[in-house]
């Protein structure tokens, strides 16, 4: 949760603080677990988001400055490491 609130203060408009709030909770539920799947379930997240933004690129449905929700792919990231 620390590290999505200092992006979100670091840059207020990349990324906001509803991310920051979830990722409080979703650290909590993976934190519970372990370390190892407290840092799974965020560089899933960081990827899963990586991949989607790469193909609304390529699809030329988004720009280089289009900004992307970041929540759905908290969750699914969350879900996949506890599953994991």
């Amino acid at each position: 949760a620390c590290l999505y609130l200092a992006l979100s203060v670091i840059r207020p408009g990349d990324m906001g603080l509803g991310d920051a709030k979830l990722a409080a909770s979703a650290g909590a539920a993976l934190g519970w677990t372990s370390w190892q799947v407290l840092v799974s379930g965020t560089v899933i997240a960081f990827a899963l988001a990586a991949v989607y933004g790469g193909a609304l690129l390529a699809l030329h449905r988004a720009t280089r400055t289009s900004q992307l929700p970041l929540g759905p792919f908290i969750i699914l990231g969350t879900l996949a490491a506890i599953a994991l």
